[in-house]
């Protein structure tokens, strides 16, 4: 286990793990993906994927961690939005270690 804090020292199995630890964190992964310019709290969020806020926190959370997610207050409530740069360093990074899994494997 790493013993760093910093998302970014993030190796790209333990990003996988995460991202991949529950359906919830998958779901929540594909609605901002799907709408990158999404602006909501967490209980509308939440509501997007037919969940609550309290079932989608620790989730949320996760994605906080790794720099995906981030809070931003506004008004009396705080919402929810995607940091572009660090989800397209994600995905290269899982594009990268597909990749090097396929060759392994001796996928295409």
């Amino acid at each position: 286990m790493s013993s760093s804090s910093s998302s970014s020292s993030s190796s790209s199995m333990e990003i996988i793990n995460t991202i991949l630890s529950s359906v919830t964190t998958v779901d929540l992964m594909k609605l901002f993906q799907k709408n990158p310019n999404l602006i909501d709290t967490m209980d509308g969020v939440a509501r997007r994927i037919g969940q609550t806020a309290s079932q989608v926190e620790n989730d949320i959370g996760k994605l906080i961690d790794l720099g995906i997610l981030v809070k931003i207050p506004s008004g009396k409530e705080t919402v929810l939005v995607l940091d572009r740069k660090r989800a397209k360093e994600i995905d290269l990074k899982i594009e990268s270690m597909l990749g090097w899994q396929q060759q392994r494997d001796g996928g295409a």
